[in-house]
């Protein structure tokens, strides 16, 4: 079984994704393939583990799945890695609602039988940093019946500091010290309106990366960190994620992804491929059209506003999706890609910059009219972290938190100004509200329905496009017969 250790702290911006990041770098050096997972619903933290050549990414949360679904989730995207790092997210018992442990870091590390690593950070800090690690130990051990495996690690902290304080901290606490790394400003990753900039943004990210494993290297007793075993048996290696996951035809689904469209969970992508998706993946920011053939259009979340101008000018891209779009192609666009489809004219509405968190956090989506990717009543969990809000937010999902709040999200609707073509009615009739477009981050595996329904509606558009071309169909030939429509 794969030896893992969760990191964790007892807040955010506390070092989490630094020390993940310099760990794996410190064991690639050693030979050491690691795989690098992140608890809860982020997408900017695993981009800096994968940014260390050659590990392995996902994302694991325990609102979205229940605890042997999320074991499953682990052993596939861990698979062949020697050692997996697991990054909690916000303090160690932070999880659903702010009052349950639910979901948090400290939940994972239970089912999971990881070791912990508690990065406290040191700076202003002597002997205090003991009562914080004792208060953390006293209450895992009430919340969980069982004494949790700790060690910990001290950030921005000096040498002279830790060789007077690690030893007092194991005396006091009965947890190893097993390293610490100075405050340094180079250091830094600097953060924006939702979170960690993304990779591209940090110059030399890799030189960065580097600079701090090497500090490690002489400030950490790595040895002591990565425990000889895991407690939980390995689940069978070519067990399937779901009982019902199954090919069914290959098809083509675009994805737009890169600098301004990043957000994805890597389980999404893996549960459309399980299906029979072909993955085919383009660039908008670079003004790259939707790829030939695809069948289906996924567009995720990210920071279009920050290339608002490039994205607006790029005319072959934006041509290309408003093609697409208002050809019928099944079209799905969370967060960002929401932004962008309203930006473009495609769907209904206009945004503005509310300068907070809007309807942040958690929340359960039920359908409330049929869509090509849920029917009425089917239930998807996710998440919103945006800070833009639309005129239109659209009422094909009812959206329900855990403490209760609700409201209607998400567009299900034709492309604005499409043309109907009355030569294409089976077509039409097919894909009436081809788009679905909202802020939330669905998560796939939380309900696995969503990807086989995407790519059957990919397979059912290719179907449809090939009986269009076969029978002549002026509409999508582009002849301009019918005299109704024209390419």
């Amino acid at each position: 079984m794969i030896p893992r250790v969760l990191i964790s702290s007892l807040s955010s911006s506390a070092g989490k994704t630094t020390v993940v990041s310099a760990l794996c770098s410190m064991l690639g050096a050693r030979g050491k393939k690691c795989a690098a997972i992140k608890v809860g619903p982020d997408f900017i933290d695993g981009q800096f583990h994968a940014a260390v050549q050659g590990v392995q990414t996902g994302n694991i949360d325990l609102y979205f799945t229940d605890e042997e679904a999320m074991r499953k989730i682990f052993q596939r995207d861990t698979a062949g890695a020697d050692v997996a790092l697991i990054e909690g997210a916000m303090g160690f018992f932070d999880g659903v609602g702010g009052s349950s442990p639910q979901a948090s870091a400290f939940h994972v590390a239970r089912v999971l039988g990881a070791r912990v690593l508690l990065v406290i950070d040191a700076k202003k800090k002597s002997l205090s940093v003991a009562a914080e690690i004792l208060g953390v130990l006293e209450l895992s051990k009430k919340l969980s019946g069982v004494n949790i495996d700790f060690c910990v690690f001290l950030n921005k902290c000096s040498e002279a500091l830790f060789l007077r304080l690690a030893p007092k901290i194991e005396e006091l606490c009965g947890v190893g010290v097993v390293g610490y790394l100075e405050e340094n400003a180079d250091f830094a990753i600097e953060s924006r309106h939702l979170g960690l900039v993304t990779p591209d943004a940090v110059p030399a990210l890799a030189e960065k990366i580097a600079r701090i494993s090497g500090c490690m290297e002489k400030s950490v007793d790595i040895e002591k960190i990565i425990p000889t075993v895991g407690s939980l048996p390995e689940q069978g290696k070519n067990e399937p994620l779901f009982a019902w996951e199954k090919k069914r035809g290959v098809v083509k689904i675009a994805v737009a992804r890169d600098a301004a469209f990043s957000f994805y969970y890597r389980e999404n992508l893996a549960l459309l491929e399980s299906f029979g998706a072909e993955l085919c993946f383009f660039s908008p920011l670079k003004n790259e059209p939707v790829p030939a053939g695809a069948c289906a259009l996924y567009i995720g979340g990210g920071y279009p506003e920050l290339f608002w101008n490039e994205l607006s000018e790029n005319s072959r891209s934006a041509s290309s999706l408003r093609s697409a779009c208002r050809g019928g192609l099944p079209v799905f666009a969370e967060c960002g890609g929401f932004l962008y489809l309203q930006m473009l004219g495609i769907l209904a509405g206009t945004f503005e910059n509310k300068r907070r968190l809007v309807r942040f956090g958690y929340a359960e989506f039920q359908c409330a009219e049929d869509t090509f990717l849920l029917k009425e009543g089917e239930k998807i969990r996710g998440h919103e972290f945006h800070y833009f809000d639309p005129t239109e937010n659209g009422r094909a999902f009812r959206a329900k938190k855990p403490g209760g709040a609700e409201w209607m999200c998400i567009q299900c609707a034709s492309a604005v100004e499409s043309v109907k073509k009355s030569c294409c009615k089976k077509k039409s009739a097919a894909f009436d509200k081809n788009s679905v477009a909202g802020f939330p981050h669905f998560y796939f595996p939380s309900n696995p329905k969503i990807a086989e329904n995407f790519v059957d509606a990919a397979l059912a558009y290719d179907a449809l496009s090939r009986w269009d071309r076969g029978n002549g169909c002026a509409g999508c030939s582009g002849c301009g017969g019918c005299g109704s429509c024209s390419p």
